[in-house]
């Protein structure tokens, strides 16, 4: 079930027709219920794996809290971890790191052989594994006290909205709305339901139309390109895993405002900065701050010198990628970014200025930058665009990695890599048809994330603008949509 499609319509007007004529508690075993359904309608067999980490973590921290010993707490909280990442590593790592450590005993004349693990990828793994984990860390630091209510905390953990793909939202920040009764407010669903019809044209209008694209350029075993014309790729990519992860953000919000409930913000412009650090304050914001908050600061973060600091960067940034995908394309990206990120701090050290921390800041802490006196056209404006311009294209570098599956793995990939980035720099015959296409779908990615604080505040819009986007926003989906109910890309991660 997909938020692109039209079973969950249905799913979700039948969760909204229960949902208003029931009492807070109705609404929470409603949820829940309704929880279990959207989930076991991929693979109803993972439904006991959910339940038991679930159940599992409920019971740690309950146990934490209530444990004064400093030995007792720290084998509990180490109990929930083994569980929760020994559920992950056996599910999405055990057969990569098996099959790599044959290659690498294989390389040196040693022939090793492990049993490969014949199962599939439960749906949203990660983030659900996460979101638990954060939890009874939380609970561990005393910086949140664990609920009584194991059908808050179920409820907590499974909420539909956001289970597959995020964002992973705290339970400092979520698990009081689950406690409180909540109040439906018309300008939110206002709200919520521009959000949903946002995120739909991201999905299907510029995500899904882009895909056939991108799936052309990274389907043969060669680039379909001889000269630079190659980055178009490349650019259609990156604003499909814009339009496509941000729209189920903006999806899973919607939803979630029509409830009551709400979750963070996941993205804030991330194509329109100038720089790594801002890039990941900008881009899978709960992620990037859970990396912060949960592996860079307790690494040490930049507290104990440089070089222990760059360590730090290119680990987090390792595991980030790692999380990503059982797969060395995904460990190479992460640490393409994490290297990005190195020299950014290197950068501002040279010329002592403070450098910005590797992750994100709380999206509900971003607020938005005071506009700049400067006129439009002044030096620093052209700096700070081509700043932009330069960093977008770094990050498509990044994209090609990402994209590119079983590198190094596969040798033919690793050449179409190479092959591809010295395209890259060759100077094109002429325009490529398919570029005006991505132009213009690109440049509707862009005027979405520059007017991102606007679209959150779509019920204090005036009522001609209000009427006049969402009917174009419908003609849109309706003639320009793809409707395959195309999965989102997140959901394998």
């Amino acid at each position: 079930m997909v938020f692109n499609s039209l079973t969950f319509l249905i799913f979700l007007g039948c969760v909204l027709f229960l949902y208003y004529r029931l009492a807070h508690r109705g609404q929470n075993w409603m949820l829940l219920a309704a929880s279990y359904l959207f989930y076991g309608w991929w693979d109803y067999r993972f439904l006991g794996l959910l339940l038991f980490t679930t159940l599992f973590d409920y019971q740690c921290a309950l146990w934490i809290d209530q444990e004064n010993r400093a030995a007792r707490r720290k084998l509990l909280l180490a109990s929930s971890m083994t569980v929760n990442l020994g559920v992950l590593s056996i599910f999405k790592y055990f057969n990569f790191f098996a099959t790599s450590l044959q290659a690498a005993f294989g390389s040196m004349g040693i022939e090793l052989s492990f049993p490969m693990l014949h199962v599939v990828l439960p749906l949203g793994i990660s983030f659900y594994t996460f979101l638990s984990m954060s939890y009874t860390i939380d609970v561990y630091r005393k910086q949140l006290k664990a609920t009584r209510n194991p059908l808050e905390f179920m409820l907590y953990v499974a909420f539909f909205p956001h289970l597959v793909a995020g964002p992973i939202v705290r339970a400092s920040y979520l698990l009081p709305q689950c406690q409180k009764t909540r109040t439906i407010v018309s300008a939110e669903v206002a709200n919520g339901l521009w959000l949903i019809l946002m995120g739909l044209i991201k999905k299907v209008v510029i995500a899904d139309t882009l895909s056939q694209v991108a799936m052309w350029g990274f389907s043969g075993k060669t680039p379909p390109f001889e000269d630079a014309n190659s980055w178009l790729a490349l650019y259609a990519f990156a604003f499909q895993i814009y339009g496509d992860f941000s729209g189920y953000s903006d999806i899973a919000r919607g939803v979630s405002k029509l409830m009551g409930f709400e979750l963070v913000v996941n993205f804030r412009a991330p194509y329109l900065v100038a720089n790594a650090a801002a890039f990941w304050r900008h881009w899978h914001i709960s992620l990037s701050t859970w990396l912060r908050d949960y592996l860079y600061i307790p690494l040490g973060g930049n507290r104990k010198g440089p070089a222990r600091t760059y360590c730090n960067l290119m680990l987090t940034m390792f595991l980030g990628g790692l999380w990503h995908g059982a797969g060395a394309a995904y460990i190479v990206w992460g640490l393409y970014h994490g290297a990005l990120l190195a020299i950014q701090r290197g950068w501002n050290d040279l010329i002592g200025r403070s450098s910005t921390a590797v992750v994100a800041v709380d999206a509900r802490a971003i607020e938005p930058q005071p506009k700049l006196a400067t006129p439009m056209l002044s030096l620093a404006w052209l700096k700070e665009a081509l700043l932009v311009i330069v960093f977008f294209h770094l990050t498509c570098v990044g994209w090609l990695f990402f994209r590119s599956g079983a590198l190094p793995r596969d040798v033919n990939q690793l050449k179409f890599v190479t092959d591809y980035l010295r395209t890259m720099i060759v100077m094109p015959h002429g325009a490529d048809p398919i570029l005006p296409g991505i132009v213009v779908l690109g440049a509707l990615c862009l005027f979405f994330q520059w007017k991102h604080e606007a679209m959150d505040r779509f019920s204090k819009w005036p009522l001609f603008w209000q009427t006049t986007s969402v009917t174009f926003g419908m003609a849109a989906i309706a003639f320009l949509g793809v409707f395959e109910g195309s999965q989102f890309i997140y959901f394998q991660f």
